[in-house]
């Protein structure tokens, strides 16, 4: 049975799970509980020969779940057996920001596995649907995660070489990016003890069908690469960005005054740079530790406003990125949605996938500039009301965890900026 964070009835969109095993993965095997056929194949009984239905029917469902979106399905399928496998296509053939292979809404849980369960096991969480997967990921080892990018890649640093890496967790598909040496200069070396900080990623996901772009926040830099490029192309240097994203396939980010987009392409030949899409409605403080954060709802790119005033009142406004208008559109509300902010990344989730999660909410991280003593979570943004965090026992990096431990926490621990793995 696939557990289902927050579940407190059965959903009529998932079914029974047999969980068949072979040398390959736990492989789900799904019955649909309705009558209706869309493949028009015979109903088989659970001692039925699946794997003789046919490459043409086998192909016809291996594309229908590969096109509906989520590529864990579609590769548990082919995890099945050998003829299913040989009449779909493998992801390891093709590059990794192939995005019918991308793990589009799963996130990685920042609590392990037990140990004695496997070292490398790590708890994956669907924010679309609900539902959980453990998955053995020994290319951990040796790298700092901080991942995940927009698409559900996670970014590695390898500790000794210091060399990036993109991880796809379904597909365990591996790719390294150029040398970051190329990325420091000598007043970088100056001020950063740990090689490791200097490549501190705060915002990665796509800039375009083949490039990747990455924020390295403490170098104030952008840059872009495709996988198996040379070296790094620079798009901006020295200027202070907020966590960057990926929004229909362009990256965004934002600045003290715009938000902005990587232009990696344009008629006259110009080099990759930003262009700003739109103006904040007015330029926040840094010295009062403001925040803003760009967050995908519903195909819309949202950006939550957080305003500290140096006392107990903090303000969050909501607005709207209109693309085509090239404005902040003021909003009301989160759409019936919950939204959960960090330093380094920011999501939404549905109340009526997690229920325990309240709608038109925002929820914060647990980073240090989130966890003062007047910073109240959740806030609910239509009456104003705020609930407090109350200090638990437990822990995770050697950071306190909040109570009542739900799928909240959780939530608010994935938007946290990542540490050592």
């Amino acid at each position: 049975m696939i557990p289902i964070w927050g579940a407190k009835r059965a959903r009529s969109c998932t079914t029974r799970v047999d969980l068949l095993c072979d040398d390959e993965t736990m492989i789900p095997i799904w019955r649909s509980k309705q009558q209706s056929n869309p493949f028009n194949l015979t109903e088989f009984r659970r001692d039925d020969d699946w794997a003789n239905i046919g490459e043409g029917p086998a192909g016809l469902i291996a594309e229908h779940l590969l096109a509906a979106g989520d590529v864990a399905d579609y590769i548990s399928f082919r995890a099945v057996c050998h003829q299913w496998r040989i009449c779909s296509t493998d992801p390891r053939a093709h590059g990794i920001l192939d995005t019918r292979f991308l793990p589009h809404q799963w996130i990685m849980l920042r609590k392990e596995e037990e140990a004695e369960a496997s070292p490398h096991r790590r708890r994956f969480l669907n924010t679309f649907t609900g539902c959980t997967r453990s998955l053995d990921l020994p290319e951990l080892d040796g790298h700092d995660v901080f991942g995940p990018t927009t698409e559900g890649l996670l970014v590695l640093l390898d500790t000794d070489t210091c060399v990036l890496r993109l991880l796809n967790p379904l597909t365990r598909q591996m790719s390294d990016l150029p040398p970051t040496s190329s990325l420091i200069t000598c007043e970088d070396l100056e001020r950063f003890s740990s090689m490791k900080d200097l490549f501190q990623v705060c915002g990665a996901g796509l800039a375009d069908n083949f490039t990747i772009a990455v924020h390295f926040r403490n170098i104030k830099t952008i840059a872009i690469a495709k996988p198996g490029d040379a070296q790094w192309t620079v798009v901006d240097r020295g200027s202070w960005f907020l966590p960057a994203m990926s929004f229909e396939g362009r990256f965004y980010c934002a600045t003290t005054r715009d938000v902005m987009v990587v232009e990696t392409s344009s008629a006259d030949h110009q080099p990759p740079r930003l262009v700003t899409v739109a103006k904040l409605t007015k330029p926040f403080s840094r010295m009062m530790e403001d925040t803003v954060h760009l967050v995908d709802i519903d195909g819309k790119l949202i950006l939550v406003d957080r305003k500290c005033n140096g006392n107990d009142h903090r303000k969050f406004e909501v607005y709207q990125v209109d693309l085509v208008a090239r404005e902040m559109v003021p909003v009301r509300g989160l759409g019936g949605r919950a939204v959960f902010i960090g330093k380094q990344l920011a999501l939404s989730v549905s109340p009526s996938v997690f229920p325990s999660v309240c709608a038109d909410a925002v929820y914060l991280g647990f980073d240090d500039m989130m966890t003062g003593r007047f910073d109240r979570s959740p806030v609910h943004l239509m009456d104003g009301t705020v609930e407090p965090r109350l200090y638990h026992q437990y822990s995770i990096d050697g950071m306190p965890v909040y109570e009542p431990l739900g799928v909240d926490e959780h939530l608010s621990w994935c938007v946290t900026g990542y540490r050592v793995n």
